[in-house]
């Protein structure tokens, strides 16, 4: 169980299941980004409970239609009034069991069931009315089904149980169903939705709740426990990804790294609590500039951080890496320790290249890492760019799928 009241806001500042568990109760309805995964994800988790209970409910309308065809008691209303249950509890359960259940079932559950129950209701009351006391014993499927087997959410529930309700008593007393019946009837409608209400709304708010903390978890399990940013596993997957794409579609990445200079003696300096403060600010600096839908920043390691930027080219990649770089310098973080600057800067560097067919991910990080070490050896607190024309002029050779060599990194970093 996720302790919600721990969570600290300021280092997952954009995560939406964060921000709803910090609530006093989850809410039984939440925004729309949130919403409708939550909704998916309940329609997938009861999947097989909601098939059986539409193909039973289906099963139900056809043998009562078909027990009124062998009594002979056909008239117009009620031929219309089973044609529409019969008709609409088949629609439901083909939906239920096709492949557009993900896309289909809850809009159309929510106005077969509500309009087929009200039906129902009131056909059990005139049955009882005339005799068939034994009707009464499905009227309670017409409270429990939509709260607890066919996927309804709690107000939608209640408003299908209360217009089943409302219907069965409407026709109870139009058909004059005999008073100690009908009283008792009423008794366990009220009742029962009642108490189909309060288990309803408890178990949905226990299952968002739920929800919230197993896609917080997953989302936690993805980022950088410091900084709020994307783990180092999780860029190496993404970016493995977005090659792909960029491969598919013919565009561009930047991979651009950025290391904290001199943090080393900003730790010696300041103590391991203020450069963990720091290195907060300086990735919360860095991800306001990278927040387009396929760019994704990470903390790499120590004080370094990963970015990357998809389709853009040399002049907008250093653009953004300059503007990065001026945030970061704008903070005003003191460093008294810095051969640099008086405050805390950082060194980036960025490789532009087109994926091919014959180039591999790991390169074009290592021609993003040479960059960053050509920014170190140049005086730091500065931006360098290598695109695809100044990579035809390595002598590290061509960067495909062999390791272009680096050796140099640890140097710089002093």
């Amino acid at each position: 169980m996720i302790n919600a009241s721990r969570l600290d806001p300021s280092v997952y500042p954009n995560s939406l299941y964060a921000i709803e568990l910090q609530r006093s109760s989850p809410n039984l309805r939440f925004s729309p980004a949130l919403e409708a995964p939550y909704v998916r994800a309940q329609l997938l988790h009861n999947r097989t409970l909601i098939r059986v209970a539409c193909v039973l409910g289906a099963l139900l309308a056809v043998l009562r239609g078909a027990e009124q065809a062998v009594e002979s008691s056909w008239n117009g209303i009620l031929l219309f009034d089973l044609g529409l249950v019969i008709v609409g509890s088949i629609a439901l359960a083909s939906i239920a069991c096709s492949t557009a259940y993900e896309r289909l079932y809850a809009r159309w559950a929510r106005i077969i069931v509500p309009a087929r129950n009200a039906i129902a209701a009131a056909h059990i009351a005139q049955a009882a009315a005339y005799g068939q006391s034994e009707m009464l014993m499905v009227l309670p499927l017409t409270l429990i089904g939509p709260f607890f087997f066919q996927g309804f959410r709690f107000r939608a529930g209640f408003l299908s149980g209360l217009l089943a309700v409302v219907s069965f008593i409407s026709f109870a007393n139009y058909f004059d169903l005999a008073f100690p019946i009908a009283l008792r009837s009423y008794a366990f409608l009220l009742l029962g939705l009642v108490a189909c209400t309060i288990a309803a709304r408890h178990l949905e708010k226990g299952s968002r709740t739920g929800f919230l903390e197993s896609r917080l978890i997953e989302e936690l399990a993805q980022h950088d426990a410091l900084t709020g940013t994307k783990n180092r596993r999780v860029f190496d997957e993404y970016l493995v990804r977005l090659w792909q794409q960029a491969l598919e579609d013919g565009r561009a990445l930047a991979i651009v790294l950025i290391d904290v200079d001199h943090f080393k003696r900003y730790n010696d300096r300041y103590g391991h609590q203020a450069g963990d403060q720091a290195l907060r600010r300086v990735a919360q600096s860095v991800q306001k500039l990278v927040r387009r839908p396929l760019d994704v920043l990470a903390r790499y390691g120590g004080e370094e951080f990963a970015a990357i930027l998809y389709d853009v080219d040399g002049q907008q990649a250093k653009e953004i890496a300059e503007r990065i770089r001026r945030a970061v310098g704008e903070l005003g973080i003191e460093h008294r320790g810095s051969r640099t600057s008086a405050g805390v800067t950082i060194s980036v560097g960025v490789a532009v290249v087109e994926p091919t067919f014959d180039r591999n991910p790991r390169g074009a990080l290592q021609l993003a890492d040479q960059a960053l070490y050509e920014a170190k050896v140049k005086g730091r607190n500065r931006v360098e760019l290598m695109d695809e024309a100044e990579h035809q002029m390595l002598v590290t050779g061509v960067f495909s799928n062999e390791s272009l060599p680096v050796g140099k990194r640890q140097a710089g970093k002093r």
